[in-house]
């Protein structure tokens, strides 16, 4: 087996190639890009007005159009120094949770699962596993409704505007999802058995794990930049721990950490710095199963994403019963120059906006780093050590094995192709 090239790496949200070249069982080269079309964001972003931007910073991905839209937004707020109503906050949290859950079960039902039941997609199984396909539709339903319910609907959502919403859910609509939720927590709890109950790929590589931290709850919406090497900043201080680079092969940015080595965000980023601060359920789940944290297994990724599927169930539920929802329009402010900054953790990872408005409100910079960005250094080293572990298998063994690791990750490349053109003078 002199070459791996995979055009085009299946399940995945947008579109990536890896080739690895292979002499004696030895990597000589091994290269993973994304190749979707620049997305230009940045650039075009420049010149809008501050109200649109969260908009417009939805449309980068549909799988991932909350999770930019509320990032932009606490930018944006940031920047014109707004503070939200504690009622705006606990519903901006609900549509956060709702798209997380919404991810989740996305990934692991529709894009993972299909490669441990040896399938080439959800709908090929369903014939077998139609239970387990009807769990995953209903949850993604319910996922859905959560911000159709809070933010108008269930992809780039309308009613989240600078200093609060434009319109509130009603009651009867608050307490039906509540109903609703403590239903699925059966289906949640089967989901996290199910993937329990898969055998994956036995792998470790020691890594950096990058996340929010906040001293009152396992964080999602606030928090400081912390890593499990030491990294403790406020989200103002982004870049100085966080390195952005061209890499001429591929239109997606690659990111380093500490000592401008790769790093992992996401759900076992998460679960590897708070697990301490999960709710009982999340806790009584990992301790049955045995599971300990942290772990160095990329594999794990997929658990922690069933561990927080049993967390924001709950999670959501309390948010929801404890809401006395009061009409009450968004907060004023006023418009200038200025600079905000933002992090949120998204069903991928941690994602960062920052945006610096002129006197008019009119959008002078922007910068956004979403998840996948940040991984792909990462995956990248992973495979380097993954490899030449599987390399006596079949090839078609080895191709799955490397695409379920990639998968491990749930990257949305959409999300990641977001640069600026860079011209290149080669001597």
């Amino acid at each position: 087996m002199g070459t791996i090239k995979l055009d085009h790496i299946s399940k995945i949200e947008g579109h990536a190639d890896l080739y690895v070249k292979i002499d004696d069982k030895e990597i000589k080269e091994l290269s993973l890009d994304g190749v979707e079309g620049a997305r230009y964001f940045e650039g075009f972003l420049k010149g809008r007005k501050y109200n649109e931007v969260h908009h417009i910073v939805s449309r980068i991905c549909g799988v991932c159009s909350q999770s930019h839209l509320l990032c932009g937004l606490k930018a944006i707020e940031n920047a014109l120094h707004v503070t939200l109503t504690p009622q705006a906050k606990t519903l901006r949290k609900l549509i956060l949770y709702g798209s997380i859950l919404q991810s989740h079960v996305l990934h692991l039902y529709f894009l993972a699962l299909p490669d441990y039941l040896g399938y080439e997609s959800a709908i090929a199984m369903a014939s077998k596993y139609k239970d387990e396909v009807k769990v995953a539709l209903q949850l993604k339903k319910l996922a859905n409704d959560i911000c159709t319910t809070i933010g108008g609907r269930d992809v780039h959502c309308v009613t989240p505007v600078v200093g609060g919403f434009s319109k509130l859910p009603s009651q009867k609509a608050v307490d039906d999802l509540i109903l609703r939720l403590k239903k699925s927590r059966k289906h949640m709890q089967a989901t996290f058995d199910l993937f329990a109950s898969i055998k994956a790929p036995s792998f470790e590589r020691k890594t950096e794990y990058v996340a929010l931290k906040d001293p009152e709850e396992y964080a999602f919406y606030q928090g400081r930049i912390v890593s499990t090497e030491g990294i403790d900043v406020s989200q103002k201080k982004y870049k100085k721990v966080l390195h952005e680079k061209v890499k001429d092969t591929s239109s997606a940015k690659f990111v380093s950490a500490t000592n401008n080595l790769p790093f992992m965000t996401g759900s076992l980023a998460r679960m590897n710095l708070n697990h301490p601060q999960l709710n009982e359920s999340a806790k009584k789940a990992i301790q049955k199963a045995g599971y300990s944290f942290p772990s160095h297994d990329p594999f794990m990724n997929n658990i922690a994403q069933a561990v927080e599927l049993l967390h924001l169930t709950d999670e959501t539920i309390s948010l929801l019963e404890k809401l006395d929802l009061k009409p009450e329009e968004p907060v004023e402010y006023d418009v200038k120059a200025g600079k905000g900054v933002a992090a949120l953790e998204v069903p991928r990872g941690t994602v960062y906006h920052e945006y610096e408005l002129d006197d008019n409100g009119f959008v002078a910079k922007a910068n956004i780093i979403a998840p996948t960005t940040q991984n792909l250094y990462n995956i990248e080293k992973d495979l380097w050590k993954f490899i030449p572990g599987i390399l006596d298998k079949e090839e078609s063994e080895v191709v799955m094995d490397i695409e379920k690791l990639i998968r491990a990750y749930d990257p949305c490349l959409s999300c990641a192709a977001h640069f600026l053109n860079v011209e290149f003078d080669r001597v």
